[in-house]
């Protein structure tokens, strides 16, 4: 795991990947700023495209209807309009129909009317691109001539199933208004088919309404105008909506006419109905997303009309954002050919940055390693080679530094061995004055047990005054026994009082030697803190040398602080042996008192037999001084335990001290061993 992420801790890696962020990210934000722009504006592009196509085309569809309201009007004012009339009128007033009957159509007579009038209208409409022309009589609506001659000529528009059909209404608008005007696309159903009509009144020459002339209208030039997608793509297309829903012109996307078959129930259509304009992004008549234009063509307000148109264009939002699209694509394959390029040049630098890099890396390791010998060959003007330098420079004071430190261990270890030695023999004197204490301590011991027999003794004669007759040769024996064992109290004292003398020299001994080991310390401190100092001068590589350092401070103030503990220790042996060498005085004194005194007793009991009074007397002082000797040795007692207790804390604390200097020689190995490591 830590091999397959070193790649990623490389300088040149993260310089590549660095330069490649510094050109990616531009050209991604750029491509997501454009594509976002681009959208948009192609967006309001299509939308305004939308609606310039939207109001040519309702232009286009009321000029058309104003054209075909100035056809029908000048073709009503014709003299051959109104003489086609004026025969088929005098032929319906004169039994060619009746009022609510059909219009007679098969005779001969009308047949020739028919023959007379047809070629002028024929020719008008081929001329004028009309489906059909119808002549209505205006009285009772009888179709009396139509250029199709359909199944719907001869009917009457007033009576029959025909009465409702928009024909009908047309007539029955103009005769009632005897204005031009026109009807929405509705079923024909005499001739089953869809159709628009238009139509004016006719007067004679007198000003007198005759007729009805009707002209259908021809989807299919309609149809034209509204699929001419031209501007509108792949899937825009116009298409125009009644109020009914019903389309009035066909879907660009049916085979089969749509007119008044297809509903378009959408947004679009229903704010348009409501006469609002807009433009929007919706859903059209076959549920697809679509940019939408809607607006009402104004059949009212151009001709008073009492039906609406909407006019609708509209493209598919896909090929709106398909441009988009292409235009995102495009700017990718540009910042991918940059990127290219970029990571071509950051290779290169990278590789021209860091080869310099990489060789200080590889010295540095051999200077972790304690190597000093490695050589820098990096010669460069720039910061790089500044570093280098640098790099240099540290090296040779390493060098110059690990040497003087490495005396300095030495030195340290030379020292530290020399320390050990002392406090070794240090701690061997100081259990051999321990042991010589506790045998004091023990000679004492027996001394106070025979003072303490002495006094019982002395007791017992006392007591048994009146026997001194009887046993005054037992008491001389008893007597010369106390003189023999004075004189043995006298030489232990003499010997206790001797290695006391010696106790006291050792003490002082030891002290010196605590002075010397403070010294060292101080002085291992000293170096200790030097060593610390070159340590951070050497920066990053003297960190492990620092903390050597700082062992060695650390050993030195515990070599420090036990010395202390020892000389406080030796204080109170000193003071110990001087009490001692007090009570060994005192003790001596007794013991010279008590041979004197037993000296005395042999005297007395000598002259027991002559004088029982001064035996009794003789005794007596016995006793006292017997009683006195016993305090005495008590005292001797207790002192000689005081020099064994502080004897024993003397031979701790050294044990102690023979440790630390022990940690601190071994200290000294660890850092001569240290330093040799490091190749100069």
């Amino acid at each position: 795991m830590r091999k397959k992420y070193l790649f990623l801790k490389s300088i040149s890696t993260k310089l590549i990947i660095m330069f490649l962020l510094i050109s990616i990210i531009p050209i991604a934000i750029i491509d997501v700023i454009s594509n976002k722009s681009a959208g948009k504006a192609l967006k309001n592009s299509d939308f305004n495209q939308l609606q310039s196509v939207g109001n040519h085309m309702s232009e286009r569809i009321i000029l058309f209807l104003g054209r075909k309201y100035r056809d029908i009007a000048v073709l009503a004012k014709a003299q051959n309009t109104v003489e086609a009339f004026n025969k088929l009128k005098e032929y319906h007033d004169n039994g060619g129909a009746t009022p609510l009957g059909p219009f007679n159509v098969n005779s001969e007579r009308y047949k020739k009317i028919y023959s007379e009038i047809d070629p002028f209208f024929r020719e008008y409409l081929d001329a004028y691109d009309f489906t059909d022309i119808y002549f209505i009589c205006a009285a009772h609506g009888h179709i009396m001539y139509t250029v199709s001659e359909g199944v719907d000529l001869g009917i009457n528009l007033s009576t029959g199933k025909y009465k409702d059909i928009g024909l009908a209404k047309l007539w029955k608008n103009v005769v009632q208004t005897q204005e031009p005007t026109m009807i929405d696309f509705n079923y024909h159903e005499p001739t089953g088919e869809t159709a628009s009509f238009i139509g004016t009144p006719v007067f004679d020459n007198d000003g007198k309404l005759i007729s009805v002339l009707a002209l259908q209208i021809s989807t299919q030039r309609i149809n034209n105008i509204m699929t001419n997608y031209t501007g509108l793509g792949e899937t825009g297309e116009t298409y125009l909506v009644g109020d009914d829903y019903l389309m009035r012109s066909d879907s660009r996307f049916s085979e089969e006419s749509t007119i008044l078959k297809t509903k378009v129930d959408t947004e679009s259509t229903r704010l348009g109905l409501k006469h609002q304009t807009g433009i929007h992004v919706t859903k059209d008549y076959r549920d697809v997303s679509v940019l939408s234009f809607y607006d009402h063509i104004g059949l009212n307000e151009s001709f008073g009309l009492d039906f609406e148109w909407l006019m609708v264009a509209e493209i598919d939002e896909a090929e709106v954002v398909l441009a988009a699209t292409q235009l995102r694509n495009q700017i990718l394959i540009i910042g991918f050919l940059m990127a290219l390029l970029v990571a071509f040049f950051a290779v290169w630098f990278a590789r021209y940055f860091t080869k310099p890099i990489v060789q200080l890396k590889k010295v540095s390791g051999f200077l972790a390693n304690g190597d000093l010998t490695q050589k820098i060959e990096i010669n460069r003007d720039d910061e790089i080679g500044v570093l280098a330098d640098s790099f240099k420079a540290m090296q040779k004071n390493l060098r110059k530094q690990f040497s003087e430190i490495k005396e300095g261990v030495n030195t340290l270890a030379s020292s530290s061995s020399e320390i050990l030695a002392t406090t070794s023999q240090i701690a061997a004197g100081t259990a051999e004055a321990a042991s010589s204490i506790s045998e004091t301590s023990a000679t004492v011991e027996e001394v106070c047990q025979a003072a303490q027999l002495s006094t019982d003794k002395a007791k017992n004669i006392s007591e048994g005054a009146k026997q001194t007759v009887q046993v005054t040769t037992t008491g001389q024996k008893a007597v010369e026994k106390t003189i023999s064992g004075m004189n043995d109290i006298r030489e232990q004292m003499a010997t206790i009082a001797n290695t006391i003398v010696n106790l006291s020299e050792q003490s002082q001994l030891i002290g010196s030697i605590i002075a010397s080991v403070n010294d060292v310390a101080d002085q291992s401190n000293l170096l200790a803190v030097n060593a610390a100092i070159e340590a951070s001068r050497a920066g990053e590589q003297g960190k492990g040398f620092s903390v050597v350092a700082q062992e060695i401070k650390t050993m030195a103030e515990q070599s420090k602080k036990a010395t202390a503990q020892v000389r406080g220790i030796l204080n109170e042996i000193q003071k110990a042996t001087s009490a001692a060498v007090m009570a060994t005085e005192q003790g001596s004194k007794a013991v010279e008192i008590g041979v004197k005194q037993s000296l005395e007793a042999g005297e007395s009991i000598r002259l027991l037999s002559e004088n029982t009074n001064e035996a009794m007397h003789a005794t007596t002082q016995i006793a006292a001084s017997s009683q006195q000797q016993l305090v005495g040795m008590e005292q001797i007692g207790l002192a000689m335990e005081s020099i064994k207790q502080a004897g024993m804390e003397n031979a701790s604390g050294m044990k102690q001290s023979k440790d630390t200097a022990q940690d601190l020689n071994e200290l000294g190995l660890k850092l001569k061993q240290i330093v040799e490591l490091y190749k100069l």
